[in-house]
């Protein structure tokens, strides 16, 4: 599971991914993933980049001007062309773009018993989350413009670092979306930086919070450059855990996050003790 900053973008698709896995269920659609293979050098370059040719191009090519077509991770525009290359595509795929989310793609269908549904694509970056009565032609027809991993799309069992399925529970099958995962990686994570440190997580943790520690009041010293990018980190995955579905941490990640830019020791201690209540 990668551990890293998540934004504002990737939350709004988190609420998306369970609004599109109730809808799955209510209409009774499946769901497919896919990943798109080496996303941005699939789309043409809108810029007029050019390289002189080194040795690495070949002894024949040493000096020569290169242009570049593809849009190239680390190029200004490249993951502008990845998208707008994409919103061809489905485009063309009579796929329109929903205004309350412009990265959840649409087009109407209808089932065999004549009830008209919806099939949509949901996109954050090169992962496809796809929803309809046949989530395997729709991915067979995006690969006929992109080159899927695997070259295959398939029910998904993790997306966006949660887990996701389908159970049944008295008579109602639905999908779930579980943090289950993510959150022992959160805490392995945690406790590996610690060890560094000789340090280990707290063993007794009733409630989320250290007993009548309050993070306004904390003078405690302010946390070095390097502790202080961890504890932003870690805010970054504790506020993912949060969408994903761990709301008793709602509102102390949040006060803690308020810290951001100059956090102090009491702040780590706090969020020291916040993961061995997860745990």
């Amino acid at each position: 599971t990668q551990l890293d900053l998540r934004t504002p973008a990737l939350c709004q698709e988190a609420e998306s991914v369970r609004i599109a896995f109730t809808y799955a269920a209510l209409n009774g659609v499946d769901v497919f993933a896919a990943d798109i293979r080496n996303a941005y050098l699939q789309a043409p370059s809108s810029q007029k980049d050019y390289i002189v040719c080194g040795p690495e191009s070949g002894i024949e090519n040493v000096g020569k001007v290169a242009l570049i077509h593809r849009a190239l991770y680390g190029g200004k525009s490249a993951g502008r062309d990845f998208r707008n290359h994409l919103r061809s595509c489905m485009r063309h795929l009579d796929f329109v773009s929903c205004p309350a989310d412009p990265d959840v793609w649409m087009r109407p269908a209808t089932k065999a018993d004549g009830l008209d549904v919806y099939e949509y694509v949901l996109v954050y970056s090169d992962d496809l989350i796809m929803i309809g009565l046949h989530p395997g032609e729709i991915a067979s027809q995006i690969s006929q413009h992109f080159k899927l991993k695997g070259n295959l799309a398939e029910e998904p069992t993790q997306y966006l670092g949660a887990n996701v399925g389908m159970m049944t529970v008295e008579g109602v099958t639905c999908w779930y979306m579980s943090s289950d995962e993510y959150c022992k990686a959160a805490v392995e994570n945690i406790e590996t930086w610690l060890r560094k440190k000789d340090q280990r997580l707290p063993t007794k943790t009733a409630c989320v919070f250290p007993s009548k520690w309050k993070p306004e009041l904390d003078v405690t010293p302010e946390l070095k450059d390097e502790d202080a990018n961890y504890y932003q980190q870690q805010i970054g995955v504790l506020r993912w855990l949060v969408e994903l579905g761990r709301v008793d941490i709602c509102a102390e990640v949040s006060m803690l996050a308020a810290y951001s830019a100059c956090p102090r020791q009491g702040h780590m201690g706090a969020a020291i003790h916040l993961y061995a209540y997860l745990k």
